[in-house]
């Protein structure tokens, strides 16, 4: 049996997301606007890790919710464009507020 670590990791993104994970070394999938181009990308069971933009996860919820019932981790993030106009103290001060259950002034 394969382990969760065994498997590779893949993102599924925009192509400048794809880009970067590319320069990374993982696999990537350029989300082109349609869900079942992307169902059957992820239908691939070599996968542990999915890195996908939440604006994919938002056009595609009911795929992605599927996937994340799988023994697998999802990991959603924005796109470098939105993050690029967020306050990164006030996010990082909700972020510790929302998990810890306290907020930490940074």
């Amino acid at each position: 049996m394969t382990t969760l670590s065994e498997k590779k990791i893949i993102v599924i993104g925009d192509p400048g997301l794809c880009l970067i994970g590319g320069a990374a070394g993982v696999d990537y999938f350029i989300y082109r606007g349609d869900c079942s181009e992307l169902n059957n990308a992820i239908a691939s069971e070599e996968y542990s890790v999915y890195i996908i933009l939440r604006d994919i996860y938002t056009k595609c919820k009911n795929t992605i919710d599927d996937l994340m019932k799988k023994d697998v981790l999802v990991i959603l993030i924005d796109s470098p464009k939105i993050m690029k106009e967020i306050d990164p103290k006030k996010y990082y001060e909700e972020l510790i507020a929302k998990y810890i259950g306290i907020r930490i002034n940074l």
